[in-house]
């Protein structure tokens, strides 16, 4: 199994001048956060690729070079599902787990996670609300999220009607090596059939398209505390709570 971090972002609502997944949480970056979380897994370095853009030599600097970097060298032009399939096109025979860097999570959901026989399974919080309440972004900041039979059936559309959501896409995703090689096809034909959508499609509308095109989206519930930062306002808020905590 291989390991993608997804880092190549500028965190443009930030306003950084470092990637976003090297801002610090107490004494560690999220960066350093999640490798814990996968090193409590028995991930090794050598299984872990950090999918980079803006900035990757702060990245090596915090966190070293025993790990693989791939440079998205058109971050500023595409997004996150460009930067996937950018930092795969070599990697093939391994399952995959896909993480975002903005985020914090809890080690045993990614231990269910990797336990899932499923072909693709990603992370969902049924809970999410009491989350989005407190970064007071119940409606602002809300995306569709649909289940039935265990399997997602729709997400990635903003909405403000809260019974569109079934739970919150986390942003962790395990898909198997035989499912990979089928969606790097997918994306390479769309990529240059629709390069103007693909280049720039996030990963919860390409999911709904796979969604579309009959692939079948399983998930696992996560039980424990995450949390995303998207702006400042997520991280302000994230401190507060741990102050009152």
């Amino acid at each position: 199994m291989k390991v993608i971090i997804l880092c190549a972002g500028r965190g443009r609502r930030f306003k950084l001048k470092k990637p976003k997944c090297l801002l610090t949480l107490g004494k560690k970056t999220l960066l350093e956060i999640c490798l814990n979380n996968l090193k409590s897994n028995n991930i090794k370095p050598r299984d872990i690729i950090f999918a980079t853009g803006f900035k990757e030599d702060l990245i090596r600097k915090k966190i070293g070079n025993k790990f693989t970097f791939i440079k998205n060298k058109s971050y500023l032009t595409t997004n996150m599902v460009y930067t996937f399939f950018n930092t795969i096109k070599n990697v093939s025979g391994h399952d995959i787990v896909i993480t975002y860097s903005d985020i914090v999570f809890n080690a045993k959901d990614i231990k269910n996670l990797i336990k899932s026989k499923n072909k693709f399974t990603t992370l969902v919080d049924v809970n999410w609300e009491k989350i989005w309440a407190k970064k007071g972004k119940l409606l602002e900041d809300s995306e569709t999220l649909k289940i039935k039979n265990n399997q997602i059936i729709s997400l990635g559309k903003k909405t403000k009607n809260i019974k569109n959501i079934d739970g919150r896409f986390v942003g962790i995703t395990k898909i198997s090596s035989e499912l990979i090689e089928n969606l790097k096809l997918i994306y390479k034909k769309n990529l240059k059939n629709n390069p103007k959508k693909f280049k720039k499609i996030d990963m919860t509308n390409f999911f709904n398209y796979l969604i579309q095109k009959k692939y079948k989206l399983f998930f696992t519930k996560t039980h424990r505390s995450w949390y995303e930062f998207d702006d400042k306002k997520d991280f302000n808020s994230y401190i507060a709570q741990k102050l009152k905590a």
